[in-house]
């Protein structure tokens, strides 16, 4: 066969609930510290 007539695998799973939420709560709480961080140092 040529690479042409290959099928292509997909890899794909189920969505664990909770971890969406995580990350968004993550990245807040990391910016808003970076933000802390940036006002001491220009204050």
């Amino acid at each position: 066969m040529t690479e042409n007539n290959q099928e292509k695998m997909e890899l794909n799973h189920e969505p664990v609930p909770g971890y969406r939420m995580a990350f968004f709560i993550s990245i807040t709480v990391g910016s808003l510290y970076l933000t802390l961080i940036l006002y001491h140092t220009l204050f």
